[in-house]
C-alpha cells in the first residue's frame, strides 16, 4: 500500500508519507556493547552504595618452619572498593501521527534505537572511569603531550601492557588478557603484525567462544573492537590526536548496580492519548577494583587526524 496525496488536504506534506514502507527498517550504522564481557566483578543489590572488599596479598617467603617453634600468624589486610551508583537514562516521545505515518514501522524501530542507546551508555560510562586511572603506558614510551603522528599501536607497546600486567602477577580472564581498541588502533596494530603474530577470530580452537566485537588474539591478549574508545583531538604534539586504549585483567573492573537497565515506557497523559515516552533507565557505576590490573595505553594513529 503506498500513500497518496489524497489522504490528506494540508499543502505541507513530507515526503515520506508518499511512499510505500517495507516490512523492515535500517537502523545507523554503529557496535554492539560489550565492556560488561570484561568486568570480573559485579554486584547487583538494591543500596545507594555498593561495596567490594580487596584483600591484599599475604607475603611469603622461602623460609622453613621451625620443629619446636609455632609459625606467627599473618595479618589479612583489605581494603574498600566503594562504588556509588548513578542514574542513567534517556527518552524519545513517540506520537500518534508518525506512527501513522509510518505505518507503524516507527513502533518497530524505537525499541531497536532504544536498545542500541542503551548499550552505547554503558560502554561510555565504563570507558570514562578506565580513562581517569593512574596506571598509564605510552606508544615509544613519549608523553601523552608529546605524541607525534607516528607513535602508533605496535607490538612493542603491546608487549610493554602484558609485561605490566604478568609482572604484577595479575590473573588473566579465562586464560587470557584483554585489550579494548578503536578501530583505528587495531589498524596500525594489524599493520604491524607478523604473518604468525595475530590470530583471526576463525581461527581460533573454538570460534564459538568470542565475544561481541572481538577481532582476533594477539601477544597474549583477547583484542575488542570499541569504537567509543576516546579520542582526543590535537592532545598530542601539534595536531595529534590522542587514542586511550585499555588492557585488562582479572579484577580490573567492576560494576554495582542498584537497578539494572531496562526499557521504559510510559503515558499517554494527554487527552487525546497521542503521546507515548520511550527510552531507557538503569542505576549503576564502574570502578576499577585493582589499579595493576588496568592498564591505560594512549598512541596516535596513522589513520586518526593528525594534521
Amino acid at each position: 500500500m503506498s500513500f497518496t496525496t489524497g489522504m490528506t488536504t494540508t499543502a505541507q506534506v513530507d515526503d515520506s508519507i508518499k511512499l510505500a514502507f517495507g516490512q523492515s527498517f535500517i537502523i545507523a550504522a554503529g557496535q554492539l556493547s560489550n565492556i560488561d564481557a570484561v568486568v570480573t566483578v559485579k554486584e547487583q543489590l538494591f543500596a545507594k552504595s555498593i561495596q567490594f572488599p580487596k584483600y591484599t596479598r599475604l607475603t611469603v617467603d622461602d623460609s622453613a618452619l621451625t620443629e619446636d617453634t609455632d609459625p606467627d600468624s599473618t595479618a589479612v589486610a583489605d581494603a574498600a572498593v566503594l562504588i556509588t551508583p548513578r542514574e542513567f537514562g534517556q527518552t524519545v516521545q513517540r506520537t500518534k501521527l508518525a506512527s501513522i505515518q509510518t505505518g507503524g514501522m516507527l513502533d518497530s524501530a524505537l525499541p531497536v534505537l532504544v536498545g542500541l542507546a542503551a548499550g552505547e551508555k554503558n560502554d561510555r560510562v565504563a570507558l570514562t572511569v578506565m580513562k581517569a586511572g593512574t596506571n598509564t603506558i605510552t606508544a615509544n614510551n613519549v608523553t601523552y603531550t608529546s605524541l607525534a603522528a607516528t607513535d602508533v599501536m605496535s607490538r612493542t607497546m603491546l608487549n610493554a601492557a602484558y609485561n605490566k600486567l604478568s609482572r604484577n602477577s595479575v590473573q588473566k580472564i579465562n586464560g587470557s588478557y584483554w585489550a579494548i581498541l578503536h578501530d583505528d588502533v587495531i589498524h596500525d596494530l594489524r599493520a604491524d603484525a607478523t604473518a604468525s603474530s595475530w590470530t583471526d577470530v576463525n581461527k581460533y580452537s573454538d570460534p564459538t567462544t568470542a565475544l561481541s566485537n572481538e577481532v582476533g588474539m594477539m601477544g597474549g591478549f583477547r583484542i575488542l573492537r570499541n569504537n567509543f574508545c576516546q579520542i582526543v583531538a590535537d592532545e598530542g604534539a601539534g595536531s595529534v590526536d590522542n587514542y586511550y586504549s585499555y588492557f585488562l585483567g582479572f579484577n580490573g573492573l567492576g560494576k554495582a548496580v542498584s537497578e539494572p537497565t531496562g526499557m521504559s515506557i510510559t503515558g499517554p497523559f494527554d487527552k487525546l492519548g497521542r503521546y507515548v515516552n520511550v527510552g531507557y533507565y538503569g542505576v549503576y557505576d564502574f570502578s576499577i577494583v585493582d589499579t595493576a590490573a588496568c592498564v591505560k595505553g594512549i598512541s596516535a594513529s596513522s589513520v586518526g587526524a593528525n594534521s
